[in-house]
Parts: structure tokens; C-alpha cells; sequence
């Protein structure tokens, strides 16, 4: 598998998960939790994986190559990760992932890369979904992004005016990556989490 040098990855887990009645970022398939799944794939792609959460303790596994980082602020919001993560990246980009996405392929990545020395932000475009919890940020957007959310704009998309952005919905090209578009697999309720459960027999964690 290609090692992404140059490249953080952000797993942001601190999420409520109202619609799915309890944490899902620590709900276990083949007895390991979401988000230890999509680390140990990052882990084999990237020299700097940090996990993004309100509480690192919740976490019942340890890894010294893993930095667990609190949001910096309480509030919910997915931009407030974003923003954790971009000013803490040991890299100048961060692949932003959610923890509810454990059927990630990290080949993924490297082709999100392919565009990152030319935009500022590289996302992609599924099922007419921007799908901004899966894309490539450098960090010179951070300190613009907390500038917006300290102005009220919680919004991710919201805070993109300022940035050269490329949206990719060639679903031809991101197939051959990931050709079932199993990294776009999100797991919001119960219903998700059985569907998840149908896919892993099928296709593997």
C-alpha cells in the first residue's frame, strides 16, 4: 500500500450521534470500534494520525503512533475538528475522514492527492453529496476557517469563499480507487450499522 508522505490524517470523532442513540464512534465490527478501524488503516498510510474527539478517555485502545487531541471548543460542530486538526497537523495537508466511515480505502487519498498542490481544498462529489468529512485540506486554511466559526459560520461548505476548491464527481475516476464506493459508507442510525454489518461479510473491514 503507497505511504502518503506529506500527508496528516484527522479521524474527527466527536460527533453526538443523536440519530444512532449512542456513540457511535465506539460501536465494534469484528470487535474493534469504527474508529480503531479507520486508524489502523491510516496508520499504513500516513507518519501522523490524529484522532479528533470531546473525550479521549471513551477510547478502549492505545497506540503511541495515534495522537488523541480534544476539540478545542465544546461545541458541536464538524468544522471545529476540521479546524482542531489543520492547527495541529505535523504535515502541511490533512486528509480529513468521520469516524462513521470504516469502509474507507485509503488508495483513496492518493488520489484526492493528485490535486492538492493546486487547490487548497480537494474534495469529492458522490450521489450529489459533497462529501467534505472525506477530503484533502491544507492548513493554510485553518486560521480563515476559525475566523468563521468564531463569526457564526458552523457551516464547513460556508467557509470556502476565500479558497481555491476542486470538487471531483468523475465517479468513473474515484471507482478506480475505490470501486464499490465503500468509502462513502457513513453509519448514522442502527439501520446503517446492520447494513455495515451485511457489507463486512461481503466485502471485508
Amino acid at each position: 500500500m503507497e505511504y502518503f508522505n506529506g500527508i496528516s490524517c484527522a479521524i474527527l470523532a466527536g460527533g453526538q450521534s443523536r440519530r444512532f442513540g449512542k456513540d457511535k464512534t465506539l460501536e465494534k465490527l469484528n470487535g474493534k470500534s469504527l474508529t480503531e478501524i479507520l486508524a489502523n488503516k491510516l496508520l499504513e498510510v500516513s507518519d501522523d494520525v490524529m484522532i479528533i474527539s470531546k473525550n479521549s478517555e471513551k477510547f478502549d485502545f492505545k497506540n503511541d503512533k495515534i495522537r488523541f487531541l480534544t476539540d478545542f471548543t465544546k461545541k458541536q460542530s464538524p468544522l471545529a475538528g476540521i479546524i482542531t486538526a489543520l492547527k495541529n497537523a505535523r504535515n502541511n495537508k490533512v486528509f480529513v475522514i468521520s469516524a462513521d466511515t470504516p469502509f474507507l480505502k485509503p488508495a483513496l487519498i492518493s488520489f484526492l492527492a493528485k490535486y492538492s498542490d493546486d487547490y487548497d481544498i480537494v474534495l469529492t462529489v458522490v450521489n450529489e453529496k459533497i462529501n467534505t468529512l472525506c477530503g484533502l485540506y491544507n492548513v493554510k486554511v485553518a486560521d480563515s476557517f476559525k475566523k468563521g466559526f468564531d463569526a457564526g459560520k458552523y457551516k464547513i461548505l460556508d467557509n470556502f469563499e476565500n479558497f481555491n476548491v476542486m470538487y471531483i464527481d468523475d465517479i468513473s475516476e474515484i471507482k478506480k480507487f475505490d470501486p464499490e464506493l465503500l468509502s462513502f459508507i457513513n453509519i448514522n442510525t442502527k439501520e446503517d450499522f446492520e447494513y455495515a454489518k451485511r457489507i463486512t461479510e461481503k466485502f471485508g473491514i
